[in-house]
């Protein structure tokens, strides 16, 4: 990485924790991020030049150096033996907070955790990594905190498991212990989906216990607990988040209690079951929901910071499911196992087309345009909304999804500069650090140097870029992400994505079959 970077006045000084290779370097004792146009993720709008100064992990200052600001203050003194990253032209903004992860085991974790830095996410909430049990998570979390790991930050919030095996987990007695017992081991919070039939006692006792703890709690409300825990009662009961669609439309009944399903419906049916949880939308009352839902809702975000998570980017096949199968990045990017996994069959999760109709798609479409709206509105009335992917399902991959996520707000009428908001600020505020998520003094060194304006096109963040014409009239795409930096860590996003590519193709290529003996060569 030295050639990417310029010395200023002295000599390096830094001790580099992670060793120096073509992919990150750092952290330093001092880095000037110089000349940029900053985003700094509080909603405000852009400004520059400024410079940035990052002491070890840390935003040290962050000095504008503007033709007016030069003239009233004098040029800006850089700290000699500071290593400088020339982004004079180039943007900066918060590193992306991705609040809805699953790390799996199907693929390496370094594939996953490098599409991730590769596309500017420095922090991850994950409910899972790959088949770690909760000791081994903390372990790993470590690890990357001391950088022996490229990988973004982690979050990490275990499932909570029902299970014969252990029926603590389906007491509400026992509920709080449980949390006691986690909190002690380090996760930082608690995620519940699958819920029993005692889900509000046993809901109530995990929120009260983990509120205590300073825990966060994100709760997927399933099909067959949506009644009496809609999204309304959960938010109100003490869920930090609610992910996906699901609850908001059942909490806006008023001439039923629950959603009418024809008579031959199999909730263990997959193709049922998605479709089912998409239609309920078209049964809402709309003015209620954005009245008293709206309003309900918006009253827990301002009172406890309940955050609303949409994963709009996972149910897109829903509504198309031809536009999702030939994405452009699945060529270089999708593991041939991830591949495998989402087409279509019975027995694999969310893998759910082998039937899946136009009828099925056209309603899929009318629900994503009463949802946009609903978030929309949501986040007008100052609930917050954060941003979420739940990749590595229904041909989502990781990194791409964060971005699509990006993308999928602002066409529900957020601003540019709102969506930013609700992917690094708003993020951090749900995680309940309060030194993530903004370029300020005093926060974390999480920040993605960028050689395109984000808010101009969330596509050029995308690892294949935006298409763009050259001069000489052919297209070329451009790529935005440079340099990612997490925890003051340097990374070269290009080289990130340059190597995951290498290991695609790696497991894509024909293994050489073993000769059979007395056979011909």
């Amino acid at each position: 990485m030295r050639k990417f970077f310029r010395l200023f006045g002295g000599t390096l000084v830094a001790c580099l924790a992670i060793a120096q290779n073509n992919q990150s370097t750092g952290p330093y004792d001092t880095l000037v991020i110089r000349g940029a146009i900053m985003i700094d993720g509080t909603g405000a709008p852009p400004r520059g030049p400024v410079d940035i100064v990052i002491r070890r992990n840390m935003i040290a200052q962050v000095m504008s150096s503007d033709p007016i600001s030069r003239a009233n203050n004098g040029a800006a003194q850089l700290p000699a033996g500071a290593r400088v990253i020339d982004a004079a032209g180039k943007f900066v903004m918060p590193g992306l907070i991705d609040l809805h992860m699953h790390l799996q085991d199907s693929v390496p974790l370094e594939y996953q955790y490098k599409l991730l830095l590769g596309h500017g996410v420095t922090t991850v909430r994950t409910f899972g990594v790959g088949n770690k049990n909760i000791d081994e998570q903390v372990v790993e979390r470590q690890r990357i905190a001391e950088n022996k790991i490229v990988a973004p930050r982690l979050y990490l919030y275990p499932f909570w498991r029902n299970s014969p095996t252990d029926p603590r987990f389906s007491s509400a007695k026992d509920a709080a212990e449980i949390v006691k017992e986690w909190k002690k081991k380090g996760v930082d919070g608690i995620k519940m989906a699958g819920l029993p039939g005692e889900y509000p006692d046993v809901f109530k006792a995990v929120a009260d216990q983990a509120k205590i703890e300073k825990m966060g709690l994100a709760v997927h409300i399933a099909q067959e607990a949506v009644f009496p825990m809609n999204a309304v009662r959960t938010a109100l009961d003490g869920a930090s988040t609610v992910e996906h669609h699901y609850g908001y439309a059942e909490a806006s009944f008023t001439d039923r209690i629950l959603q009418k399903l024809p008579s031959d419906y199999n909730y263990s049916s997959e193709p049922d079951r998605f479709y089912q949880t998409g239609a309920v939308w078209l049964q809402a009352d709309m003015k209620k929901l954005h009245t008293d839902v709206i309003d309900s809702l918006v009253g827990a975000s301002k009172k406890s910071g309940f955050t609303m998570v949409p994963t709009m980017v996972v149910y897109e096949a829903n509504r198309d499911l031809e536009r999702v199968k030939t994405l452009p990045w699945h060529e270089k990017y999708t593991m041939p196992a991830i591949m495998a996994h989402w087409q279509p069959s019975p027995s694999s999760h969310g893998s759910y087309f082998y039937h899946w109709t136009t009828t099925n798609e056209a309603d899929w479409a009318r629900m994503y345009r009463r949802w946009m709206e609903f978030v929309e509105d949501f986040k007008n009335h100052g609930g917050l909304v954060g941003v979420g992917s739940d990749v590595g399902s229904i041909y989502t991959l990781w990194g791409f999804g964060t971005i699509r996520e990006l993308e999928l707000l602002q066409h529900s009428g957020f601003s540019p500069i709102e969506v930013v908001h609700s992917a690094t600020e708003i993020g951090a505020l749900s995680l309940g650090n309060k030194q993530l998520g903004a370029i300020r003094p005093g926060y974390l060194a999480d920040l993605v140097v960028l050689d395109e304006n984000p808010l101009d096109d969330f596509k050029v963040l995308y690892g294949t870029g935006a298409t763009r014409q050259a001069a000489d009239g052919k297209s070329v795409q451009t790529k935005a992400v440079k340099y990612t930096i997490r925890d003051g860590v340097v990374f070269d996003s290009q080289a990130l994505l340059k190597d995951v590519e290498n290991m695609v193709a790696k497991a894509r290529a024909p293994r050489a079959q073993p000769t059979a003996a007395g056979s011909a060569r």
